[in-house]
């Protein structure tokens, strides 16, 4: 393989844009050479179009705007204002493009359905590979894209962006340099997304209503970013116990100016956990999340608050014992030794999606290890599946249960019907 990394892109949805972003933040920072964006394919010829060449394709899709910030919502952009002397190849078929397209890795922004089955077509291939989050359809299919990464020696890297947000990474050396004492509790929720149509689709995008298209709802869908980022600063998480419901049966699809209902959607994943957790350091911890509900939003203060025996971090803040606070990257870029700092923001990049794909093709030039790796893809997922799990069981799951496949009942028919 040569020095420049030629990446195809397989999945051409709105979370593209906000991939292209952090490559033209990487381009920006220095980091250009190394890559390059040489393929796209969709299963529609269109949609390919619409990111390759400013001017060519249909227009921007409407964003969903479910939260201002979500990735989601990130401006469009395209593949010629990263490469504009490039000709970028298109595909409708990604086996086609594993076998004649011009890539030496894959980025793979499918739904969560397809992510198993390119990955290991992918990896087979040898191809290195990095996949959006949630990693796979089930527990069981990760795990077999990580036995390929294994007898294939490619690298496997999920792209999950919380895991690479600075200020978490600042609040993960906070707690490993004690600076709060021990972890005791740990509190995350949100109830209500759009108080005013609870039964929107989610995202616009109506796969993500079906179990065998999505596998679950907010708890697979926002159940890895939380997984993820409790376990970034406090360490693993030992077992979970919840209770989930589907609220909205049916949901609706707005028209693109959202002025009339243009489709209706039978709904057959959850849209509401409540979940208690334990970590394996005895720790407790609660998350809760809603996509349905009216009325007021709710949002529990802080984001993802963690409760020491000597301080907390709350709202990007480290508070020590007398209640005062500080900015916990700002602490973290003073008192963080330079490795550390370079470790967490790589030519002081501070964008998310750039960091997690400097960390892949890193992975892919150095043979460096990988951060979010297949198998921390994998334990983020197994604990999302035990909220809908521990649900079913009414009991609390661990999560050696849920990778040893023991606790599967969910997961069963997504399992039979994908031949996993």
């Amino acid at each position: 393989m040569s020095s420049v990394i030629r990446i195809g892109v397989i999945g051409c949805g709105r979370i593209l844009n906000a991939h292209l972003r952090g490559f033209r933040i990487l381009q920006e920072n220095g980091f250009g050479d190394c890559f390059r964006i040489t393929a796209l394919c969709a299963r529609m010829r269109e949609d390919a179009l619409r990111f390759r060449t400013r001017g060519e394709g249909p227009g921007p899709r409407p964003p969903p705007v479910e939260a201002p910030g979500d990735p989601l919502n990130a401006p469009h952009a395209y593949i010629s204002d990263l490469h504009p002397d490039q000709d970028t190849a298109v595909f409708t078929d990604y086996r086609e493009m594993l076998e004649r397209g011009p890539v030496d890795a894959v980025c793979i922004l499918t739904g969560h359905d397809t992510h198993h089955t390119i990955a290991i077509d992918a990896m087979r291939a040898g191809r290195h590979t990095i996949v959006e989050k949630p990693m796979a359809i089930s527990v069981r299919a990760a795990r077999r894209m990580c036995e390929t990464a294994s007898e294939t020696n490619t690298v496997l890297s999920v792209a999950e962006n919380v895991n690479f947000t600075p200020a978490v990474r600042a609040s993960r050396w906070a707690v490993k340099e004690g600076l709060i004492g021990d972890v005791q509790m740990v509190y995350r929720g949100a109830i209500g997304f759009r108080s005013h149509r609870p039964d929107l689709v989610a995202a616009r995008t109506p796969w993500r209503q079906s179990k065998l298209g999505a596998g679950g709802g907010v708890s697979i869908d926002l159940g890895v970013h939380l997984f993820n980022g409790v376990r970034t600063i406090c360490g693993s998480v030992h077992s979970v116990q919840a209770l989930w419901r589907i609220l909205e049966p049916v949901r609706v699809l707005m028209s693109d100016d959202d002025s009339d209902v243009a489709d209706e959607v039978r709904n057959q994943v959850d849209d509401a956990f409540f979940s208690n957790f334990r970590l394996a350091n005895g720790a407790i911890g609660h998350m809760a999340v809603a996509r349905s509900a009216r009325g007021t939003q709710i949002g529990v203060p802080g984001g993802t608050n963690v409760f020491g025996s000597t301080g907390a971090l709350s709202d990007g803040k480290i508070f020590s014992g007398d209640g005062t606070g500080e900015d916990v990257l700002q602490r973290f870029r003073r008192d963080a030794t330079d490795q550390e700092r370079d470790e967490a923001m790589p030519g002081a990049i501070t964008d998310a999606f750039a960091l997690e794909n400097l960390d892949w093709l890193r992975a892919i030039r150095n043979g460096s290890p990988v951060r979010m790796s297949g198998e921390e893809g994998t334990i983020d997922l197994a604990l999302s599946y035990a909220i809908l799990e521990s649900g079913l069981l009414g009991r609390e799951v661990t999560l050696d249960e849920m990778l040893l496949g023991d606790a599967d009942g969910y997961q069963r028919p997504i399992n039979a019907h994908y031949g996993l």
